[in-house]
């Protein structure tokens, strides 16, 4: 008796449906491509797998027997099932599914040149059945994270070309050196300021990792460490130390009066913020038309 249907139980039962609607082991041939002979010995195999006569063959002519009508609307329905099964997989390979991890780095929130809110919100349109995962990150450069398979994309600068990386660049955000109210530099920022003066204050040491290009990138003086950018506003905006913050995400704290620019004609810099994921990403559907749509709503 069949307690499971196996794949060369599937054939056998294909080549039953053919001789039942054709009417025979002869007429069958011509539609299955193989002799007479071999049908008989597979119908044999059948019946012997299920361990029923499926039909009566002989000089009285063709004919189904009642297990074999029923094993015949069986077979019928499997197929189907089957047929239901192999759409749906075909619909499933089409479709995009499953989740993305977007890790973010940190201070982004206050830019509007970052469309991410944007971005979810057309990819929840359109593609209705990815899930996301948002991390943010406070510690610099993010490209570790997708070389571990931690992350996905990662909205970030990247510092050094890795040749599985590819970063496409959404926008420049401008950095700039700030000071809070109550630092003995406040009151005659942005521009009544000396370079040599800048050696002797102290700085706040980040993770951020700036481009050795950068003037002051490795501070002189630091007594103050942060991995956030939140960490840097709170000892600049203390009046105590001075440090490296974009411009939007002071802009508020500028408009009040609390953090002054030094220098920024000089000293600010713009720095280039990217999508970064593996090369290999068209092998990752959800995560390539993620990538697809961050590049078109931040087109430059």
């Amino acid at each position: 008796m069949l307690t499971s249907v196996r794949s060369a139980d599937v054939n056998l039962l294909q080549v039953f449906v053919a001789v039942a609607e054709t009417g025979g082991f002869a007429a069958a041939q011509h539609r299955l491509g193989t002799s007479a002979s071999t049908i008989g010995t597979q119908i044999a195999h059948l019946e012997a797998r299920i361990g029923l006569r499926l039909c009566e063959r002989g000089r009285s002519g063709f004919r189904l027997t009642e297990e074999g009508e029923i094993v015949l609307a069986s077979a019928y329905e499997l197929f189907r099932e089957h047929e239901r099964f192999s759409r749906n997989i075909y619909s499933l390979e089409k479709e995009v599914v499953g989740r993305v991890r977007i890790a973010v780095i940190d201070g982004l929130v206050r830019n509007t040149s970052l469309r991410l809110s944007e971005c979810i919100a057309d990819l929840r349109k359109n593609y209705p059945r990815i899930q996301f995962e948002l991390q943010q990150s406070g510690n610099g450069p993010l490209e570790q994270k997708i070389l571990a398979g931690e992350t996905d994309l990662a909205i970030t600068w990247m510092p050094s070309s890795l040749p599985s990386l590819s970063a496409r660049l959404l926008f420049e955000e401008e950095e700039i050196i700030c000071c809070g109210r109550g630092h003995p530099l406040f009151e005659r920022a942005p521009n009544d300021i000396t370079d040599e003066e800048l050696e002797k204050f102290d700085w706040v040491t980040d993770g951020f990792a700036l481009p050795n290009s950068v003037p002051f990138s490795i501070p002189p003086i630091s007594t103050a460490m942060t991995a956030s950018i939140e960490g840097i506003a709170y000892f600049v905006l203390a009046g105590t130390h001075i440090a490296y913050l974009s411009k939007p995400y002071a802009k508020q704290w500028i408009d009040e009066d609390l953090i002054r620019p030094i220098l920024p004609n000089k000293f600010g810099f713009k720095l280039p913020i990217s999508i970064v994921s593996q090369r290999a990403l068209a092998r990752d559907k959800k995560t390539a038309v993620t990538r697809d749509v961050f590049l078109e709503l931040h087109k430059v």
